[in-house]
C-alpha cells in the first residue's frame, strides 16, 4: 500500500492523548493532547487540532494499538506503520472501515482523500477534501 505520513514535527500523546471529535456540517474536527516527549516544539498540555474539510464520511473505531499488533485491524505493522497519521493512496471506496458516519453523501469522490490516525486506544479515519492542522500551545 502506498501512503503519505503527513505528521512530520508532531504527534499525539502517547499514554493519553484524549481525543475529542466535533462535528461543524461537513467539517470534522479533531483534538488532542500532542506528544511533548519527543518533539522538541510540543510542551506540556500543548493540544493538535485536524479540522477536516468537506468531510463525506468518518469511522472512529476501537481498535487500538494492542489490538493492531495482534492483528485485529485489515491492516498490520508491515503494511501500515502505527502510530502516525497517514493519507492512503489507494481506491477508498473499496477499502474503509465497516462502522462509519456520513457527513455529507453529495461530494465529488475524485476530489476526496483517505486520511486515517492512529491514536493509542482509538483509529481515526476520513475520507475528506482536504486538512487543516493546528498546534495549540498551552
Amino acid at each position: 500500500m502506498k501512503y503519505k505520513k503527513l505528521n512530520i514535527d508532531w504527534n499525539a500523546e502517547p499514554n493519553a492523548p484524549e481525543v475529542k471529535l466535533k462535528i461543524e456540517g461537513d467539517k470534522l474536527k479533531i483534538s488532542f493532547y500532542l506528544n511533548p516527549f519527543i518533539y522538541d516544539n510540543v510542551y506540556d498540555e500543548d493540544k493538535g487540532e485536524l479540522i477536516f474539510t468537506d468531510c463525506f464520511k468518518y469511522s472512529f473505531n476501537s481498535c487500538n494499538d494492542t489490538g493492531y499488533y495482534l492483528g485485529q485491524y485489515r491492516y498490520n505493522d508491515d503494511i501500515l506503520p502505527w502510530g502516525e497519521f497517514y493519507e492512503l493512496q489507494h481506491d477508498w471506496e473499496k477499502d474503509f472501515h465497516k462502522d462509519f458516519e456520513i457527513l455529507n453523501p453529495l461530494h465529488d469522490k475524485e476530489q476526496l482523500r483517505h486520511f486515517i490516525f492512529f491514536f493509542r486506544d482509538n483509529t481515526l479515519e476520513c475520507i475528506a477534501r482536504d486538512f487543516e492542522f493546528k498546534h495549540l500551545k498551552n
